[in-house]
């Protein structure tokens, strides 16, 4: 979910909470003091390096015409361009009133039918014919994906946050003007990813692949009579297994489904008179596929986390790989061109293949013409004069010295990323990519080190614990629930994953390191279930040392040792700390010790730096320094971040912190 804050806001800190029972009855040893609201005394150098990733990711494309009209991610604003085939060129950019993902894209009758996402009670669905206009709202809803039945009726789905109903099926009338809800025939799924629309029918695909597990559906398939509404499941039985409808394609006569999150992902023809399953196929070594072309018996489509081009030839069921045009790029869109297939993928590329003479060309959009914008931060790390800022597809490498940007790309999301002592930056990487390397001078571009399970697919966290020198991650599984400890030896591929530290449920949001121990933060990614929980690891063993409950009331963001004091931050905004002095000996009971509220300061998913003998802490609103000993927060710089999965903050080896203001990068000598 962003984290955007268009506005500045004065902060006011909150007031202390006095020290409370553990999860165990007993009474802290320490009292908590309270905290005073303060100001900030303190003027730090502030120094502004330019935006932290300037690119144009994007989130999908359709083809009308000679033009690639492509849609943005994470940028603001959310925007269109067309991408001219013929001349290689950006030929026009069309700004969008609301939203950050432009999803949801479609073609009928010449116009662009658009569905963006994080438009809360504002308008999500648009359509583009050389004027831009506004068509409505489906309440409350991420969009998906779109589609335009052959009278001119949008059917959109998306992701609807803690809907009781589930996610919907909507209906945009052109003779109405008025958005209204068709069906919602799966209430336990998490999200609607998939529509489609024949003159009779309109086509609903479903799943769980974000806050999955608890018992969240599994995809689905539904038909939908537009004359009744009448609601038929014809979920074919090979997809049936899997996490989620991904896509949905009317291709000439036969309707087209795919399941992603599978292992592998599965593809199935159905004939769209009787729902009948005409050809079902996995394809091998892929979860996740979509963006189908057709020609008589041959089809066309790409593996969207590999890059990789397909071709299955519907007669005989042959299936072969027939190029990689963007190895290390997620696959959003893909169309035909007479005898030339175009495609997009995240980072910001545009590629054609020739089907007669085979040759693959790659254009870089913002080369293109694209309009560069920032967009939303997902990570920093620093060290030995560069800082790496992630985003969609890339990260974005600062050569302080030489005041210079460079792309590096990588598949995906760098959620979390740390450099070790020899300038290697360690990524955790998301969906399912695991753990990435990049060595500057060695490494041309960033590569995979080490997978982890599939279902593994959203690291938190990448720590190193300076005892061991283990890589140490914590990981969320969208599909299936919970999330992992993974342990990692930097140079080997094969890193330990220890699956639900905490417990069903808990995902692990936080690691930290000390004291030759590891130790974990739960969070849970839907409404209800166990949170807060935290837990002691010997890494080098890998055994529990202890794990407790909390009353903390929410998951835990980040946690930091220094000293004998783990120091720690709720997704909420309270801090709070634990007495390591005797963990790991028999005996041992963990104990909240200190607590307090820090207010406006901490916002939402707050994380803490510990940088010599200082404990620095950053959210999307502020920068901030945090007594050891009282838990009184000192705000350093009001910085309104705008980041994607929470804010995060980075130090170089000489104690200058980075993180973004606004969307740029700044660096701070406190």
């Amino acid at each position: 979910m962003s984290s955007v804050n268009p506005s500045r806001r004065r902060l006011l800190l909150g007031t202390g909470a006095v020290a409370a029972l553990s999860a165990l009855g007993l009474p802290s040893a320490v009292a908590a003091p309270a905290v005073s609201a303060v100001s900030a005394p303190e003027d730090p150098d502030v120094t502004g390096l330019g935006p932290g990733n300037a690119d144009f990711p994007l989130m999908s494309a359709t083809l009308i015409g000679e033009t690639v009209w492509i849609g943005s991610r994470n940028l603001a604003p959310a925007r269109v361009i067309g991408y001219h085939l013929p001349t290689g060129r950006v030929t026009a950019t069309v700004d969008l009133p609301t939203g950050n993902f432009v999803q949801g894209s479609a073609a009928f009758a010449g116009a662009l039918y658009l569905g963006v996402t994080d438009a809360p009670g504002a308008t999500n669905l648009y359509r583009y014919d050389g004027t831009l206009t506004a068509l409505g709202t489906v309440p409350g809803a991420d969009v998906r994906d779109v589609a335009v039945a052959p009278d001119g009726t949008v059917y959109a789905t998306g992701r609807q946050k803690g809907r009781a109903a589930g996610p919907g099926l909507y209906a945009w009338d052109p003779a109405t003007g008025a958005v209204t809800e068709v069906a919602s025939p799966a209430p336990t799924a998490t999200q609607g990813r998939a529509v489609a629309a024949t003159a009779t029918r309109a086509y609903l695909g479903v799943g769980s692949n974000l806050a999955g597990g608890s018992g969240a559906g599994p995809a689905r398939l539904y038909a939908v009579e537009r004359a009744t509404g009448a609601v038929t499941d014809i979920t074919p039985p090979e997809l049936r297994g899997d996490t989620v409808v991904r896509r949905i394609t009317v291709l000439g006569d036969d309707l087209l489904a795919v399941s992603t999150e599978g292992a592998p992902a599965h593809v199935a023809l159905l004939d769209p008179a009787d729902h009948r399953v005409l050809r079902a196929f996995a394809v091998p070594g892929t979860k996740s596929v979509t963006n189908f072309q057709r020609r008589g018996d041959t089809l066309w489509f790409t593996s969207t986390e590999h890059g990789v081009l397909w071709r299955h030839d519907l007669a005989t069921g042959a299936l072969e790989q027939l190029a990689v045009p963007v190895p290390d790029g997620n696959s959003w869109g893909l169309g035909r061109y007479g005898d030339t297939l175009v495609g997009v993928t995240e980072g910001g590329t545009v590629w054609t293949l020739d089907l007669v003479g085979g040759a693959v060309a790659i254009r870089d959009l913002v080369e293109a013409g694209a309009p560069a914008s920032a967009q939303l931060g997902m990570s920093v790390a620093a060290r030995g004069g560069r800082v790496y800022v992630g985003g969609n597809g890339s990260i974005a490498l600062h050569d302080l010295a030489a005041g210079t940007v460079h792309k590096l790309p990588v598949p995906g999301e760098a959620k979390d990323t740390v450099v070790l002592e020899d300038g290697t930056l360690y990524l955790g990487v998301y969906s399912s990519q695991g753990i990435w390397r990049y060595r500057p001078g060695l490494d041309a571009v960033p590569v995979q080190e080490a997978a982890l399970p599939q279902a593994q697919n959203r690291p938190q966290v990448i720590r190193r614990d300076p005892s061991s020198g283990l890589l140490l991650l914590g990981v969320q599984a969208d599909t299936t629930g919970g999330g992992s400890f993974v342990t990692h030896r930097p140079g080997t591929d094969r890193p330990t994953v220890h699956l639900d530290p905490l417990g069903p449920g808990q995902l692990v949001r936080a690691v930290a390191a000390g004291r030759g121990q590891a130790f974990l933060g739960g969070d849970n990614a839907r409404p209800t279930g166990p949170r807060g929980d935290l837990a002691a690891w010997d890494p080098v063993a890998g055994r529990e040392l202890w794990r407790t409950a909390t009353d903390l009331g929410a998951g835990v963001s980040s946690l930091e040792v220094h000293g004998h004091t783990l120091y720690g931050l709720t997704v909420d905004g309270t801090a709070f700390t634990v007495d390591l002095r005797h963990s790991g000996q028999a005996g041992y009971v963990p104990v909240i010790g200190r607590r307090a509220a820090l207010g406006a300061a901490a916002g939402t998913n707050p994380r803490l730096l510990a940088v010599g003998g200082a404990l620095y802490g950053i959210s999307e609103r502020a920068l901030f320094r945090l007594d050891r000993d009282t838990l009184a927060a000192t705000v350093l710089v009001e910085v309104d971040a705008e980041w994607y999965s929470g804010a995060r903050l980075a130090a170089d080896e000489d104690g200058v912190l980075y993180t973004l203001r606004g969307r740029e990068l700044i660096a701070v000598r406190p």
